[in-house]
């Protein structure tokens, strides 16, 4: 107590002696100023690192979910399965595909998304699924990403090799989700038109040079989703090689007007549940 007394002390000295003397006043108020001055683009950088870290959170998301991307990781094995299953003409084997499936990824319906750093659509659709998943809109709900922006040491994109490996599945899909219009096709009955079209032609376009593309090329638009569904899909409802829905950002959709975290929750309810927009049996 007596030590601290002797500070407390010492410094009201101080105080007394600055309060009193009159021209050590002005040059501590001076010397605050440049302070500040001198601080601020510490102060500025430190903000902009604040800013850039909540801004990363979306993609550190998505990096949480990613498929691992070497020769024979976790996309290339998934993607194969998905290639090769075929409950109608090949139910065993799809049987087996399925069991497969289940045991290393944990999941037989799940989402595939496609994503990349960069992106302003991913960063809005992490809204509406972690609004879904908080709010409890999704049962058992899994998504799976891809990070089409990752690169090798060399600067290659590791992805890549692995959609050429696979170019028959995009070309079975472009092929499948092409034929559908608006009017035929449950999914895209009551969706905006210039989603599919985007969808339609971006990955028949990819999917043709998917094969020759440079290693240095990503391939494929973002965010690219692909709706896993096996249970569905084993029980005779629409879709290719097990997939029922394939879609951009489903923020493009018509959220009448709204593009908030709820509104963007629910529609992420609505493509899992395949409900109200994304009803198979809804009338036009």
């Amino acid at each position: 107590m007596k030590i601290l007394r002797a500070i407390g002390r010492f410094f009201a000295k101080i105080g007394r002696w600055i309060a009193n003397t009159a021209w050590v006043q002005p040059l501590l108020i001076v010397g605050g100023i440049f302070a500040i001055i001198f601080s601020i683009p510490y102060i500025k950088r430190g903000i902009e690192n604040l800013s850039n870290k909540v801004v990363d959170t979306e993609y550190d998301w998505y990096q949480s979910q990613a498929l691992s991307l070497e020769e024979n990781g976790q996309l290339d094995k998934l993607l194969g399965y998905l290639e090769s299953y075929d409950p109608v003409r090949y139910p065993e084997n799809s049987k087996k595909i399925k069991a497969e499936i289940k045991a290393e990824f944990g999941y037989t319906k799940f989402i595939i998304s496609f994503v990349k750093k960069d992106c302003s659509n991913c960063k809005e659709a992490y809204e509406g699924y972690n609004n879904a998943i908080s709010n409890g809109y999704v049962k058992d709900f899994k998504l799976f990403t891809v990070l089409v922006d990752k690169m090798d040491d060399a600067g290659k994109y590791l992805a890549q090799p692995i959609y050429a490996k696979h170019t028959g599945l995009f070309e079975e899909l472009v092929e499948y989700f092409g034929e559908c219009d608006d009017t035929s096709y449950p999914l895209y009955r009551n969706l905006l038109i210039k989603n599919k079209s985007q969808v339609v032609a971006n990955m028949k376009e990819n999917s043709s040079n998917l094969e020759t593309a440079s290693t240095s090329d990503k391939g494929l638009d973002t965010p690219l989703n692909l709706l896993v569904d096996l249970e569905k899909f084993d029980i005779g409802y629409y879709g290719c090689n097990g997939i029922t829905q394939l879609f951009y950002n489903y923020v493009d959709f018509d959220l009448s007007g709204s593009t908030n975290a709820a509104t963007k929750g629910m529609v992420v309810r609505d493509i899992w549940n395949y409900q109200n927009l994304f009803d198979p049996e809804m009338a036009e």
